[in-house]
């Protein structure tokens, strides 16, 4: 199931943003080695007290967190300008009510490892459409990014949207920056996906029960 978190509701969801934090961590120092900010074993940083947007995805007694997503206007401070500055163009304007930025997405590394290719790819979809339909809902046009090439390959293997507006070859490896459309016809593309990744998923458990 999606939990999306925001300022109103977060204290219903304190365990569940807790357990996001913990994935957070487990992912992005210790399997990425990112250098980040742990703190009793949650990854936390300045942008999560700007009160952003969460999609959390997890089981159904919401307890469990599958993957997450951070989501913050780009009418404040974001990673993308603060962090990743070289990646912004100079041409381009990305600072409008219109337009937010993703940040921290994530997956269960169990996910991640080897014989999991489909509930991974079943968890990414999941992920995206639930960020389509909250951007929608809330007059979004727009999603920016930084990535790197694995994630790169990801979007565009299902099927996402992307276009790299720079980069940047100041970190071990490139960093890029991606701008996501959002609107119905893509919206739509995503779900269709994902039904298929659904199916397939289905048929591969059935096989190996």
């Amino acid at each position: 199931m999606i939990i999306v978190v925001e300022s109103h509701n977060a204290h219903k969801y304190s365990n569940l943003v807790d357990e996001m934090f913990r994935l957070r961590a487990r992912i992005f120092r210790d399997r990425l080695h990112w250098d980040v900010q742990v703190t009793d074993g949650q990854e936390r940083d300045n942008y999560d007290d700007l009160h952003p947007v969460y999609i959390i995805y997890c089981d159904d007694s919401a307890t469990e967190v599958k993957g997450s997503l951070r989501l913050l206007p780009t009418t404040g401070p974001t990673l993308s300008r603060d962090v990743f500055y070289d990646t912004l163009p100079d041409a381009v304007h990305l600072c409008a009510p219109t337009i937010w930025e993703c940040t921290r997405f994530c997956l269960d590394e169990k996910l991640l490892d080897k014989g999991k290719q489909n509930e991974m790819l079943f968890a990414c979809l999941v992920l995206l459409e639930a960020l389509g339909n909250v951007a929608l809902r809330a007059g979004i046009e727009s999603i920016i990014g930084n990535f790197d090439t694995a994630m790169l390959r990801l979007y565009r293997r299902i099927g996402c949207e992307v276009e790299i507006l720079g980069s940047t070859l100041r970190f071990a490896e490139p960093i890029y920056l991606g701008l996501h459309p959002i609107s119905e016809p893509v919206i739509r593309r995503i779900k269709a996906r994902l039904h298929k990744r659904s199916l397939l998923l289905d048929a591969t458990q059935k096989v190996a029960a």
